[in-house]
């Protein structure tokens, strides 16, 4: 198995294992709360509606973040300025798109499960965080 594979599947088990520990952290009597409160955000039709359009304008953003990082990059005039980022290009080649997009999906159903009017504040405003170094990279990229 290539050093590669090897790097992607440890990465996706990370990225995976997160919730999971965050899960297992949590009491009988939380874990149930919680599902509760989800299940009462879920019932929202307007906390639905926020979340799916979050979620798709979110993974849009993740996209271009993609995009634009690989053309900063490429165009000479650029590095990647996450250092977990930076080590999984160094170390897994192509694979970091793997584990961004794998973060992504992670990330994406978490919202989808508890559209909770703060959790959709904080994913706003972290996606909005992320459209600003999309632009930055662009803007790096010489493309705006």
């Amino acid at each position: 198995m290539s050093t590669e594979i090897v790097q992607t599947f440890v990465a996706l088990t990370l990225t995976l294992g997160v919730g999971a520990l965050v899960w297992s952290l949590a009491s009988s009597k939380r874990r149930h709360k919680l599902i509760e409160d989800a299940a009462a955000a879920r019932a929202s039709v307007l906390r639905r509606s926020a979340a799916i359009t979050a979620v798709v304008l979110y993974n849009l953003v993740g996209f271009a973040d993609i995009y634009s990082t690989i053309s900063a990059i490429e165009s000479g005039r650029g590095l990647e300025a996450n250092p977990v980022l930076r080590a999984f290009m160094e170390h897994m080649g192509d694979g970091w798109v793997i584990a961004k997009l794998g973060l992504q999906a992670v990330i994406s159903f978490m919202v989808l499960w508890f559209p909770h009017w703060i959790v959709l504040a904080f994913f706003g405003l972290a996606t909005g965080a992320n459209l600003w170094v999309v632009h930055n990279n662009f803007m790096i990229a010489g493309l705006l």
